[in-house]
Parts: C-alpha cells; sequence; structure tokens
C-alpha cells in the first residue's frame, strides 16, 4: 500500500517538475522574442544593467502575465 502511494507521489513530483522547466524555458523564449520583435528600439536587458527601473518593471510585469497565461491554459 505504501508503495504505490510513494510511487504516485513521484510520478507526480516528476510531471510538475518537467512541467515547470518547460514553462519556464518557453517563458524566457517568448519574453525574447517579444523584446526582438514588439520592442525593437528597446533592448531591455541593456536597460536593465542601466539601472532602469521602468524596464525591470515591464520585464516583471511580462512574466507574470505569462505566468498567469500559462496556468489557465
Amino acid at each position: 500500500m505504501e508503495w504505490a502511494l510513494i510511487k504516485t507521489t513521484v510520478i507526480s513530483l516528476s510531471v510538475h517538475l518537467l512541467m515547470g522547466i518547460v514553462t519556464v524555458v518557453a517563458g524566457a523564449i517568448l519574453i525574447n522574442l517579444i523584446d526582438r520583435f514588439v520592442f525593437k528600439k528597446i533592448d531591455l536587458e541593456e536597460e536593465i544593467a542601466r539601472g532602469n527601473l521602468a524596464a525591470a518593471v515591464l520585464a516583471g510585469a511580462m512574466w507574470l502575465a505569462l505566468a498567469i497565461i500559462f496556468t489557465r491554459g
């Protein structure tokens, strides 16, 4: 009885971990695509490195929006 519970828990944990990794990778790719094609004249990474708080807030908001989209899908 306990082995079945442990096996189910390990499988569930593995699936959730894999989905988390896929989500982070997909989010990073989408953020880079948005940065490249939508904000052509602005380099968010460079602006954040220079201390531009507005660029950091924008990047964070994009991560939150993608997280909401991924959890609803």
